[in-house]
């Protein structure tokens, strides 16, 4: 049952109609994608359904009482200067009243404008009404590929749930990413008897179908559009079995050794910066194949950065990656057809699955057991062979939780547990990016996304914090999310250029941190706003990207801002006057473009209570028995891309387990 009443589903479809409205083509516009309208592929319909599934009730509230708004003349008067109800303006009033509500001064009211926004343009460049095509994929040259496996094997059996059932263990196992996998492959070699449990699916190579909707909705977090409580951040994370690992760039990049001696040092996580965690590091490098060599070819784009770096003498790094064979297809985050990524799914997970361990896909942990300070196991809710839903519980004498930065503390907290480090201190390597126009085709979804990578940005405080420059993919949902929407023509101009558009992203190592909370479900809710500190360091970022494209001879490069701030070499007063209009525009919550695929540091290792919620050896301060090994054991952000590092730490932390619990 639709939850928006007729009134309010008609001022929607006038906001779908005047973010993607019917025109006609002019100066070389492509024709198809000029005429090509929302309501040409449901797009209303299928925005109300979306909004349904990803907000709750009080954001519902909210989406109620601003399409009231828009229907208020004096709301839009003072707004916009256009003192009508929406549903009576013309499209260019329209128009300029969504891009008013985009730059405005009240963050509320870009909050409003950003959550219609990036779903909307996102669900009209993703969808497939046909099944097969999207009618705007021809302007920019954009296919999806064919199945490459008709190799219906799948290497794993999970197992089946018809009932009620109990379990029993030595080691249960909640999450299977960077930190459950290898915690699951190092103790089933131990001899421990394991079970892993998955909120997500099983998908096997053959699964993997490389179209973005479909990915999205069944392979990330809230279907593709979590975002932080303001909406400010839109926040990728896996859900699926193998976690980030499966879904991720596969840039595996060592963690840098100013990084761990701050954890030693200021956090108590002793032995970090010792010879046994380096031995970690080697270990799940040889077990999933990191290398830099010709498994990491650049793409056009990376060539386009390393051309702009190399010109302004700054340096380049080639990232590693965690492939073998790799057919450099470019959608490595809707999992690889080709088997070539070697994640946990095909390396740690699969070694525990032939060594015995059980796994369990489609499971909710609804909290740990736990009895006088002793973990005694879990209960679950697993979906089942029926589709039906049973409850689930498994006795176990230790429990990891590695369910990742943003489930972990909310399971701790639902299970009782009291440490004030739990939830806070998380970290997302905030991130945004340029995006330039250039000459050649650059197709942003052919080729290893992410080869190249700069460092020169990324110690901006003299501690350690920064930014570091790298590249990312681009498929035309995210894209049209991404860009900047000034009217419905200017946003289609802009895709139809996709095809020869470039991207650098800038992450920047968040010094400041937010909370992770818990609404009345028991469900996360991730709060966060970039601080003014880490803005800065971002700032410089854009900053420095922006004189890189065009040093890589971009014809036109915008920065990330609502205002769309553009420059063609050779104008408006030169480069630099540029950049300090795009510095003057600022980072305003709502106001950019903002990502986070990396979540860290929400249940952080420490030398005590005091310091953390676990302590070195992983095991929580509160509850014998009950470990954590994921991305939110880091003491803060690891800089890079987090992968190998958790990967390590959960290595590192696994054989400390094992003396611990004996294997």
């Amino acid at each position: 049952m639709a939850f928006l009443s007729p009134s309010e589903q008609r001022t929607l479809a006038l906001i779908c109609d005047t973010f993607v409205p019917a025109l006609a083509a002019e100066n070389g516009d492509h024709p198809q994608l000029m005429r090509t309208s929302a309501a040409d592929v449901n797009l209303p319909e299928m925005l109300e359904t979306a909004l349904e599934r990803v907000t709750d009730s009080a954001a519902q509230a909210q989406l109620k009482q601003f399409l009231l708004l828009l229907e208020t003349g004096l709301f839009n008067g003072i707004v916009a200067g256009q003192w009508s109800p929406f549903s009576q303006m013309p499209l260019e009033a329209r128009t300029l009243v969504l891009y008013k509500l985009a730059t405005s001064h009240v963050e509320l009211l870009r909050k409003s404008f950003a959550g219609l926004k990036r779903l909307a343009l996102s669900l009209f460049y993703s969808l497939l009404p046909d099944g097969a095509s999207n009618p705007t994929f021809a302007a920019f040259n954009y296919r999806i590929p064919p199945p490459q496996s008709p190799d219906t094997q799948r290497p794993i059996t999970p197992l089946r749930i018809f009932g009620a059932t109990t379990l029993d263990t030595d080691v249960l196992i909640i999450g299977s990413g960077a930190g459950g996998g290898v915690l699951a492959g190092e103790l089933s070699a131990a001899g421990h008897e394991v079970i892993v449990v998955e909120k997500g699916e099983y998908w096997a190579d053959g699964d993997f179908r490389g179209r973005e909707l479909e990915s999205y909705e069944r392979m990330y977090e809230k279907f593709g559009a979590l975002t932080t409580a303001d909406t400010a951040m839109v926040v990728l994370a896996g859900s699926i079995l193998g976690g980030g690992t499966t879904i991720n760039w596969a840039g595996a990049l060592r963690t840098p050794d100013d990084v761990l001696r701050e954890w030693e040092q200021e956090y108590g996580f002793e032995g970090v910066t010792g010879p046994d965690f380096q031995r970690s590091l080697d270990a799940v490098s040889r077990r999933m194949n990191v290398n830099s060599d010709e498994e990491c070819p650049a793409s056009v784009n990376n060539r386009i950065f390393e051309r702009g770096l190399r010109a302004l003498n700054y340096n380049v790094t080639v990232i590693p990656r965690n492939v073998k064979g790799c057919e450099d297809c470019g959608f490595c985050n809707f999992g690889c057809p080709f088997g070539t990524k070697q994640s946990t799914l095909k390396t740690y997970l699969q070694d525990a699955y032939e060594r015995g361990a059980r796994i369990v896909v489609k499971a909710h942990v609804d909290k740990v057991l736990h009895t006088a300070g002793k973990v005694s196991g879990a209960l679950l809710t697993v979906q089942g062979e029926d589709g039906h839903t049973h409850p689930v519980t498994v006795r176990a004498k230790t429990v990891v939780v590695a369910a990742g930065a943003i489930h972990t503390p909310a399971l701790l907290l639902r299970s009782g547990l009291t440490n004030p480090h739990i939830g806070t201190n998380l970290r997302l390597h905030p991130t945004t990016f340029v995006s330039s126009v250039f000459a050649e085709p650059v197709r942003l979804w052919e080729n290893a996304p992410m080869a190249r990578l700069t460092a020169d940005f990324a110690n901006l405080d003299g501690r350690g914090y920064g930014v570091r420059l790298m590249n990312a993919p681009g498929h035309p949902g995210i894209f049209g999310l991404a860009l900047a929407w000034q009217s419905g023509r200017q946003h289609k101009q802009a895709m139809a250029q996709m095809e020869r558009t470039g991207n650098i992203i800038v992450i920047t190592r968040d010094f400041h941190g937010g909370r992770v909370k818990v609404d009345r479900a028991g469900q996360p809710v991730l709060h966060y706003k970039l601080h003014p500190y880490d803005a800065k360091h971002m700032m410089r970022g854009v900053q420095e990207a922006l004189r890189i494209h065009v040093a890589a001879g971009a014809l036109e490069t915008v920065g990330p801002q609502n205002e769309r701030p553009l420059y063609r070499p050779g104008t408006n007063g030169g480069l630099e006057r540029y950049l300090e209009k795009v510095a003057a525009l600022g980072l305003r919550g709502n106001g950019f473009a903002l990502f986070s695929a990396h979540q860290m540091a929400s249940c952080r290792i420490g030398g005590s209570a005091a310091l953390g919620a676990v302590d070195p050896n992983g095991e929580t301060y509160e509850v014998k028995g009950l470990f954590v090994a994921d991305g939110s054991v880091l003491p803060t952000c690891s800089g890079v891309n987090p992968m190998l590092t958790i990967l390590g730490t959960a290595h590192f932390l696994a054989q400390r387990i094992k003396a611990r619990i004996g294997g």
